[in-house]
C-alpha cells in the first residue's frame, strides 16, 4: 500500500516527506479555476440538454402520435428519458472530478515555483548572498531562478 502512495506523490511531483494538504499552495487562486471550468462547463450543459430535450420531445411526440400502441412507448421513452438523466449526472460528476484534479495538479505546478523564488528573494533581501534557488528539473520559471542565482553570485561576490 505505501508503495502505491509513493508512487501517487511521484506523479503529482512530490516527494514522500510533503504532505498533501502542499497540493494547495494558494487555495483562493487554485480552487477559482476549476470552479469556473465547471460553471462554463454545466452552461453548455445545460443548453445543449435543453435543445437535446426540444429535439427528442418533438421526436416522441411525432412517435406517439403514429403509434398503435402509445401507452407501452410512453413507458419506454419515460425510461430512456430518466436513464439518460442519471447517466448524464453520473458524467458530469466524474467530469467535476477530474476538472478539480486535473487544475489543481496544473495550477500547483505553475505556483509551486514561486515560492522558492520569493524565498531567495527574501533572502537576498536580508544579505544572504549565499543561498541559491533549486527548482525541480522542469519547472517553468527555471531560467528566472538561474538568473536570480547569478544575480546572487554577483551580489555575494561583491560583498
Amino acid at each position: 500500500m505505501t508503495h502505491y502512495i509513493q508512487t501517487i506523490y511521484r506523479v503529482l511531483g512530490l516527494n514522500e516527506h510533503r504532505k498533501a494538504r502542499n497540493l494547495l499552495l494558494r487555495p483562493a487562486f487554485q480552487l477559482k479555476l476549476p470552479v469556473f471550468i465547471l460553471l462554463l462547463s454545466m452552461a453548455f450543459l445545460a443548453l445543449g440538454v435543453l435543445f437535446g430535450n426540444l429535439y427528442f420531445q418533438q421526436t416522441y411526440m411525432s412517435m406517439l402520435a403514429t403509434s398503435t400502441q402509445p401507452d407501452y412507448l410512453q413507458q419506454v421513452i419515460t425510461r430512456q428519458t430518466h436513464e439518460f438523466k442519471l447517466l448524464s449526472l453520473l458524467l458530469l460528476a466524474v467530469y467535476a472530478g477530474l476538472v478539480s484534479v486535473i487544475t489543481t495538479i496544473y495550477t500547483h505546478r505553475l505556483i509551486g515555483p514561486t515560492l522558492p523564488i520569493r524565498r531567495h528573494i527574501k533572502a537576498l533581501r536580508d544579505g544572504l548572498y549565499s543561498h541559491r534557488v533549486r527548482l525541480r528539473q522542469h519547472d517553468g520559471l527555471q531560467d528566472l531562478a538561474n538568473e536570480l542565482n547569478a544575480l546572487a553570485e554577483t551580489l555575494e561576490e561583491r560583498h
